[in-house]
């Protein structure tokens, strides 16, 4: 359902305009129509396609509308051949990716993942073992407290 909305819509595009999209709205009821009629898919499909249909018109820049239509269709499509292992699987990868992308120098994820030096791509070193501070915080210090804070009380022994 999905893919011929797809179609619909990129027909609705070249159309002429006043046309356009009164092919889109009409192709859809009359598919969606025919779909449900002829027992290929269920009601409840035909209203979540429909929901994303007009959700994906909500996003106005065209480049970030074709990202997610192509991560949506990557989300079908690993969940149609591994069930919910691929929905899991490809939401893994997508945070990866997420924690990997730096916007204007900082991390994407900022304030879900602590950045600092001690932070090595997937993995983050125990709380005793980080030094320095994140790198957000624009510190004087970028390394934390010692073990041992008051090492002049400590000198004599």
């Amino acid at each position: 359902m999905e893919f011929s909305f797809e179609l619909i819509r990129e027909a609705g595009l070249r159309v002429p305009t006043p046309i356009g999209p009164t092919i889109g709205i009409v192709g859809a009821l009359i598919l969606g129509q025919a779909a449900v009629d002829a027992n290929i898919v269920s009601p409840i499909l035909i209203i979540i396609v429909a929901i994303t249909a007009i959700a994906s018109f909500a996003i106005p820049d065209f480049s970030f509308g074709f990202h997610c239509r192509i991560t949506r269709f990557t989300y079908i499509f690993l969940g149609y051949f591994l069930g919910f292992l691929g929905i899991g699987l490809c939401l893994f990868v997508h945070f990866l990716i997420l924690s990997d992308l730096k916007s204007f120098g900082y991390s994407y994820l900022q304030p879900y993942i602590p950045v600092t030096k001690d932070f090595k791509g997937i993995f983050l070193s125990p709380s005793w073992k980080r030094e320095h501070r994140s790198d957000f915080l624009n510190t004087k210090r970028p390394k934390r407290q010692e073990d041992i804070s008051m090492n002049w009380k400590y000198k004599n022994y």
